[in-house]
């Protein structure tokens, strides 16, 4: 005996039942890795070198701590995105590199002197930081997998970011500086359960014979997408080094600080949430979106020294890192090939890391001869970038 037959419509709605449950899931756990990244970074990038300061790092001291796991990252980009690979599934890579960066980090609590404070906090940022790219991969994945939104994906890592930012200016301000470190380690902690909750994606990349650590791109399309991209991440160096800290020079409390850091997010959410009515742009033209914007704020940062300045050039937030990236992770998706996203993800996290870190180290030095300098200094990235994206072809996308 057989059981009654389906309905070939109920079936079908079934089906479609069952693809957005699907979706749904795997959106919800990719969202939910990033925000956990991001909270931490939320609490780190403006608030650390605050900590930094309080523990008598130098302005130099402070910008070799803030670059170093960048460059060292990526340097590292490829051997970490092989060894993500060659342990299988990216949430098995995601909830190690969780856990060393936590207990690497709990380690500052029995270490002393300028050395082992930017050893030890960069070693923990290398890390983390490289979740990230991890993060994308899977995101990507669920775009290819179930049609999921990149942007309403992404958008929560960006949430995340503005309670970090909130969490730490408030226990600043109502304990003390040096209550962000248990915040900060909290958060890391924290990030080691989102990374065993993502969901089941399979190898990041296929290791191809002679393909080499690092997806190194051929497509022309490609490399000027990675070298425009890297400048004007590599813009915000300055920013993440001493935003903060030019911010305090000028009296601005840490409450305001954090609303600083937050509006730019919340911009930055907006263009995330918003970007699939842009898809038509391409990549190309958030590449220079994002390159222009990033001339404009830089030349003007550090002439803004009125709070309602500093919140109006905020707003170009949206532009210098929210363009940039939706154009990059844009261009990649229409060129790569299948199975290899993760390791084109780790070349753009190496160019962008050098970028930004060879920035940032060179922002600490001119940081002591006048704040306005290094901020020039990421201005001029931008108009380089912008020279660069110029150059792309209409119509990349996916």
């Amino acid at each position: 005996m057989t059981g009654p037959k389906m309905d070939p419509k109920s079936l079908e709605r079934a089906n479609d039942d069952g693809k957005r449950r699907a979706r749904r899931l795997f959106g919800l756990k990719s969202a939910g890795f990033l925000a956990a990244v991001f909270f931490a970074l939320g609490v780190y990038l403006p608030f650390f070198p605050v900590w930094l300061e309080a523990q008598g790092l130098s302005d130099g001291q402070i910008g070799v701590a803030v670059a170093l796991p960048l460059l060292v990252r990526a340097v590292l980009s490829g051997t970490l995105a092989a060894a993500a690979d060659r342990l299988g599934e990216l949430r098995v890579a995601a909830a190690l590199y969780a856990g060393v960066a936590t207990i690497v980090f709990f380690a500052l609590n029995f270490v002393g002197g300028a050395a082992a404070l930017l050893l030890i906090s960069s070693a923990a940022l290398i890390f983390w930081n490289a979740l990230i790219p991890l993060g994308d991969a899977v995101a990507l994945t669920g775009v290819r997998r179930h049609g999921n939104d990149y942007g309403r994906i992404r958008l929560w890592g960006s949430v995340a970011f503005i309670v970090g930012n909130f969490a730490a200016g408030q226990i600043i301000s109502s304990v003390s500086v040096d209550a962000v470190y248990g915040l900060q380690l909290a958060a890391f902690a924290f990030g080691i359960l989102a990374a065993l909750s993502l969901p089941l994606v399979g190898r990041a990349a296929k290791l191809a014979k002679g393909s080499g650590m690092i997806g190194v791109p051929r497509d022309r399309r490609l490399v000027l997408t990675i070298a425009a991209a890297s400048l004007v991440t590599g813009s915000h160096g300055a920013y993440y080094a001493f935003g903060s800290l030019y911010w305090r020079s000028l009296g601005f409390s840490d409450i305001v600080i954090a609303a600083l850091w937050s509006l730019g997010v919340v911009i930055e959410i907006a263009l995330f949430w918003f970007a699939r009515h842009f898809v038509g742009w391409g990549a190309r033209r958030f590449l220079i979106a994002g390159a222009t914007g990033a001339l404009l704020r830089w030349s003007l940062f550090a002439f803004a020294t009125d709070v309602t300045w500093a919140f109006a050039l905020q707003i170009l937030h949206a532009l210098t890192f929210a363009a940039t990236h939706l154009g990059v992770m844009m261009a990649l998706a229409a060129v790569a090939e299948a199975g290899h996203t993760a390791r084109l993800q780790a070349a753009y996290q190496l160019s962008a890391g050098l970028v930004i870190g060879s920035g940032t180290l060179t922002a600490g030095l001119l940081y002591g001869v006048a704040p306005s300098l290094p901020f020039l200094l990421m201005a001029a990235f931008g108009a380089c970038g912008l020279a660069i994206a110029w150059r792309l072809p209409r119509g990349l996308k996916a």
